[in-house]
C-alpha cells in the first residue's frame, strides 16, 4: 500500500490517481525478479531452479527401477493383427513402449465400458472368451397371483375404529358376442306368440259370440240361450261353454297378462270346449275318443316345431300324436282296417261320396307328412301349414257335407246349422249339439270338434310348451 500524495489516504501500489481526491500519483517501482510473486508465494529463481533439479533426478532414478509393487498386471501379449494394405493408419499415431514392457495397447484392444482390457469383446460362434464375464441369467416368470378376498375386517376390542370399506372385486368383461349366438337364438325365440295369441282369442272368441247369437231356427224363432233356459240337463252345457268361451277369449284377450298365463288360461278354456260337449253324454267310441286326443296334441306341436326348429320335443309330440290320429285307422275293428275301406270306397263309391272319401284320405296323408318335423333345423317342413290344415279340418268337411250330401236350403231354416256350426263343432256330420259323433260316421265327417275351440287350444297350448323351450 502507499500514501496518496495530495490526501495521504491508503492507496493500492498500482494506483495512478486517488480515488479519494482524484490527484494522479506516481507509477509505483518495478519489483526486482528475485521477489516476483508466484502461486506459491514470493521466491526467486533460485528456489524454482532447485525445485526442478529435483524433478529430474527422481525421474531419472525411476526409470532404471523396478516397477511399483501396486502397478496392475500387464495384460498377455497377443501378436498384433496385420491391417490390410489399403486400411487407414491406426488412430492417435504411432504407439509409444510400454514403460514396464508391456506390448502396445492398440484400439482394438481398448478398455471400453463393456470389456476389460484384453477381455474377448463378446461369444462367439464357439461359445463365450476365456476371459467373458458372466452375466446373471433373468429371473424364471412366475404366473401372478389370482385375486383373493380379504378377510373381513374386525375392529379392535373396545375400540370405535371405522370399517374400512370392503374392496372391489374385479370386473369380469363380457365375451364378444359371436354371429352363432344369433344363429342360435333365431332357433329358441322368445315369446313367439305373444301378439299372435291374443288374436286368436279376440277372433275365435269373436265368432264363438256370432255362432251363439246365430239363430237355430226361424220358424219358430230360437237362440242358443233359449236352449240354456229350456233345455234339459246336460244339454246346456253345449251353449253355455260356447258362450262362455268366447266371452272370455276377448276379455282375456284385452287384459294385460304375461303370454305363459294367457297361454295356459287359453289351453284350458279351449280343451273345455273340445271335449266337455263330447263326454256329457257318454264316453264316446274308443277310435274317435283316440283320434281328437291325437288331433289335440298334434297341432300345438306343430305350431312350436315351426317356432322351435332345434328342439326335439316338439318332434316327438308330433310323433305321438300323429301315430294317435293314425291308430283307428289302421287297427282292424269289427273284421275290417278303415283304411283298406277307405281306400276301396275312393274307387267304388258313386259321385259325392266318392269327394268325401278323398277328402278323409287328404287328411290322412297330412298327418302323415307331420312326421317331416324330424327334417333337421332349420327346415320346417312345412308345420305350420299342417298345423292350420288340421285346425280348418272342420269347415272343410262341413262345406263338403253341406253341397255334397246335405241340402243347401238348410241355411234358410236354421242359419246356426247352416252357417256357423263348424265354429263350436257337431256339424252335419257329427251327432250335434256341438258334442262328439258315434263312430265311423264321426270320423268320416269330421265335425265333432270345433274350429274355434282348436285354435284357441292349439295356440294356447303352444304358448305352454314354448316357454318350457326358451
Amino acid at each position: 500500500m502507499k500514501k496518496c500524495a495530495s490526501c495521504t489516504k491508503d492507496l493500492p501500489d498500482a494506483a495512478l490517481h486517488c480515488v479519494f481526491c482524484g490527484a494522479k500519483q506516481a507509477p509505483a517501482p518495478a519489483s526486482s525478479p528475485a521477489m516476483a510473486k508466484t502461486v506459491m508465494g514470493y521466491g526467486g529463481n533460485a528456489e524454482l531452479d532447485a525445485l526442478r533439479a529435483q524433478a529430474a533426478a527422481n525421474a531419472a532414478r525411476g526409470a532404471g527401477s523396478a516397477p511399483p509393487p501396486n502397478a496392475p498386471a500387464a495384460a498377455p501379449y497377443s501378436a498384433p493383427r496385420s491391417n490390410h494394405p489399403s486400411g487407414p493408419p491406426p488412430m492417435g499415431g504411432p504407439q509409444q513402449p510400454s514403460p514396464y514392457g508391456a506390448p502396445p495397447v492398440s484400439a482394438a484392444n481398448a478398455a471400453t465400458m463393456f470389456v476389460p482390457p484384453g477381455g474377448s469383446p463378446g461369444p462367439g460362434p464357439m461359445g463365450p472368451g476365456p476371459s467373458a464375464p458372466a452375466y446373471p441369467s433373468a429371473p424364471a416368470y412366475q404366473p401372478p397371483t389370482p385375486y383373493q378376498t380379504p378377510p373381513a375386517y374386525q375392529a379392535p376390542p373396545g375400540g370405535n375404529a371405522q370399517r374400512a370399506p370392503a374392496p372391489i372385486a374385479p370386473v369380469q368383461a363380457s365375451p364378444p358376442y359371436l354371429a352363432s349366438q344369433t344363429a342360435a337364438r333365431a332357433g329358441r325365440p322368445i315369446e313367439p306368440w305373444k301378439d299372435t295369441m291374443r288374436i286368436m282369442m279376440f277372433v275365435w272368441g269373436g265368432l264363438l259370440l256370432a255362432a251363439f247369437a246365430t239363430p237355430i231356427s226361424l220358424e219358430p224363432l230360437a237362440f242358443n240361450w233359449d236352449a240354456i233356459i229350456h233345455a234339459p240337463g246336460t244339454a246346456k252345457l253345449a251353449p253355455l261353454i260356447m258362450a262362455s268361451v268366447g266371452l272370455l277369449s276377448i276379455v282375456l284377450g284385452a287384459m294385460p297378462l304375461a303370454s305363459a298365463a294367457r297361454g295356459m288360461i287359453a289351453m284350458i278354456l279351449g280343451l273345455a270346449g273340445v271335449f266337455v260337449p263330447a263326454l256329457i253324454n257318454g264316453m264316446p267310441p274308443w277310435p274317435l275318443l283316440v283320434s281328437m286326443v291325437g288331433t289335440v296334441i298334434l297341432i300345438p306341436s306343430l305350431l312350436a316345431r315351426h317356432e322351435y326348429r332345434d328342439a326335439s320335443l316338439p318332434r316327438i309330440l308330433i310323433t305321438v300324436g300323429a301315430i294317435a290320429s293314425l291308430v283307428p285307422y289302421i287297427v282292424p275293428q269289427h273284421g275290417t282296417i278303415m283304411l283298406v275301406e277307405l281306400f276301396k270306397g275312393a274307387i267304388e263309391a258313386p259321385g259325392a261320396l266318392k269327394i268325401l272319401v278323398i277328402l278323409v284320405l287328404v287328411n290322412i296323408t297330412m298327418v302323415v307328412l307331420s312326421l317331416l318335423a324330424w327334417l333337421p333345423s332349420p327346415a320346417s317342413g312345412g308345420s305350420k301349414p299342417i298345423a292350420w290344415f288340421l285346425i280348418l279340418w272342420g269347415l272343410v268337411m262341413h262345406v263338403a257335407f253341406l253341397f255334397l250330401i246335405g241340402e243347401p236350403q238348410i241355411i234358410e231354416a236354421s242359419p246356426y246349422t247352416g252357417l256357423m256350426q263348424w265354429v263350436a263343432g257337431g256339424g252335419i256330420g257329427g251327432s250335434g249339439g256341438g258334442g262328439g259323433g258315434g263312430g265311423g260316421a264321426g270320423m268320416l265327417g269330421g265335425m265333432t270338434m270345433g274350429v274355434a275351440y282348436l285354435a284357441i287350444a292349439g295356440y294356447g297350448t303352444a304358448s305352454v310348451i314354448g316357454k318350457q323351450l326358451e
